[in-house]
């Protein structure tokens, strides 16, 4: 028996996650905004060719697309703050963009009632979008106001 990505293309794999920091509807393009995922092993078990099979699906990279044009590709999947590794600054504001996530996969597989596990040639791909935000930005005005208000 021997699997391949083309038998794991019938499957629902699921993807490895999105968190992003901060999470709301807004992002400010004055501050990083911070992004990672899980890089745990899923399993999987499936029918293939009539067989019981174990499958194990690991991430080996990351494609980041945060919706401005900007990519990052990593084999990290990031932190949350502040042990953060993988953020985007964005430089101008945006309404309505979402963040992109294709993660790249390595399988491998064990038929029922053995004991090796077999590599599946390739690699496999799932892709996941975040709910839509928007990148704004503050601005910020020195006053006198309060001061004056205080009778300085």
């Amino acid at each position: 028996m021997v699997v391949s990505v083309h038998d794991l293309a019938a499957l629902s794999l699921s993807g490895s996650g999105i968190t992003r920091q901060p999470p709301g509807p807004q992002v400010l393009s004055t501050k990083p905004f911070i992004v990672y995922t899980s890089s745990a092993t899923r399993t999987y078990t499936a029918q293939i060719l009539g067989r019981a099979v174990t499958i194990e699906t690991t991430p080996i990279s990351y494609l980041w697309d945060f919706g401005d044009g900007v990519y990052l590709s990593t084999t990290d999947p990031g932190a949350a703050w502040p042990d953060h590794t993988v953020w985007h600054d964005y430089t101008t504001t945006h309404t309505q963009i979402h963040t992109t996530l294709t993660t790249t996969w390595r399988a491998r597989y064990q038929p029922a009632g053995t004991s090796a596990w077999r590599p599946i040639p390739g690699t496999l791909t799932t892709t996941e979008t975040t709910t839509a935000y928007d990148v704004v930005r503050t601005i910020t005005y020195l006053t006198d106001d309060a001061e004056e208000e205080q009778n300085h």
